[in-house]
């Protein structure tokens, strides 16, 4: 099959579509939109966006009611213009937000919709957001997911949104990792239990708790290492972050190449996830860097939520908080010890394989396959 994958972001660099592509472009013609190339596709569009500066601006026209005019840019009009000519056999868009794209590039041929997470509450905590988008966001939904084929998400819970809310067909890949065989859990230095958190940031995360936690630890015996990727929007929030660390134990990483972070995370003990549920996607949350922690061979500590915490408990992967707060978290860490924290990485390395993208890649492919006619893969 002829098949159009669209996203925003690096398609190299965001795990999602570049999983998608990597188990397509083997068996199919792969054409792709984004922001640079994954390097397998037969052919790459590039997809900008406006300066952050200018998008601001940019934002008053949905307060005025002016969707179309916001939507169709300059950029989506020339990537348009470029690909018109191609006739796919299917399209799959990332996000909501290119959909009405997708649907003017497929013409008749079927658009699958990887929503990722809960798009009419986005960013529902923050207050410019609800302002300014939100309305847009849910017309897009209202809009244009009566049009898709299917839409695939993250979570269990956001599954359930969109299939209550918007009577979709909608199907669950997770965000699980591909299997990495070659690690085992590292050696733990008893003097030293090193803590390591990566993501985006984010003021919706409360990534302040994280600081939080290390002023209720002996930093004698616990640090923390934060691997941090900020942009223009959050430069001031990082900023205060490193303010608030300071005489603390803990480390600020230069981020490593998305390849290079599962083994990279290997060397420490705990990876930590604590998504206070701040928005309706946090509080339904199972995370990339869940399973990526999971492959790395770690323990995990997590908060109290709705969809890690199954996993955590199934598995004996780690310790949950009883609460949100930084000291409850802390104080699960402190009441652990050598031997449970062993514990934990031996689980994680035990279920690696059962938590990987192995059974989500071949759910993928079922519902790929199942727009043409070769047979399609037994699920394990």
């Amino acid at each position: 099959m002829k098949i159009l994958i669209i996203a925003y972001p690096s398609l190299k660099n965001d795990p999602r579509p570049y999983r998608q592509i990597k188990n397509l472009y083997k068996k199919h013609e792969i054409h792709c939109i984004g922001a640079s190339e994954s390097g397998l596709e037969d052919s790459f569009y590039r997809l900008k966006k406006y300066k952050l500066y200018f998008e601001i601006f940019r934002i008053f026209l949905l307060k005025l009611g002016l969707y179309e005019f916001y939507y169709w840019d300059k950029f989506k009009k020339r990537v348009f213009n470029s690909i018109k000519i191609h006739e796919f056999d299917l399209v799959i868009a990332h996000e909501i937000r290119l959909v009405p794209l997708a649907l003017k590039i497929a013409k008749k041929a079927p658009v699958i919709l990887d929503a990722h997470e809960y798009s009419p509450k986005n960013f529902d905590d923050n207050w410019v957001w609800r302002f300014f988008i939100k309305k847009y966001y849910t017309r897009l939904c209202v809009q244009n997911l009566p049009k898709v084929d299917k839409v695939i998400t993250v979570s269990p819970g956001i599954v359930e949104a969109y299939e209550k809310n918007f009577n979709t067909n909608t199907i669950l890949i997770k965000n699980t990792s591909e299997f990495v065989d070659n690690l085992l859990p590292s050696k733990i230095n008893s003097k030293l239990i090193k803590i390591i958190h990566h993501g985006i940031v984010s003021s919706s995360r409360k990534l302040e708790l994280l600081i939080d936690m290390m002023n209720h630890l002996d930093n004698t015996k616990f640090e923390l290492n934060l691997m941090l990727v900020s942009s223009l929007s959050t430069k001031l929030y990082f900023k205060k972050l490193k303010r608030k660390a300071k005489n603390l134990n803990i480390i600020f990483l230069d981020p490593v190449k998305r390849e290079e972070l599962i083994p990279f995370c290997n060397q420490f003990d705990i990876g930590l996830i604590f998504l206070p549920p701040t928005n309706f996607n946090l509080k339904f949350a199972l995370a990339n860097k869940f399973f990526e922690m999971i492959q790395s061979r770690l323990a995990l500590a997590i908060g109290p939520d709705i969809e890690m915490s199954k996993y955590v408990n199934k598995y004996e992967l780690g310790m949950i908080s009883e609460d949100w707060s930084s000291f409850s978290l802390a104080e699960k860490i402190k009441s652990t010890n050598v031997s449970k924290i062993s514990h934990y990485k031996k689980q994680s390395d035990k279920y690696a394989k059962d938590l990987s993208s192995i059974n989500d890649n071949i759910n993928f492919m079922n519902l790929i396959n199942s727009y043409s006619d070769k047979s399609t893969y037994k699920q394990i």
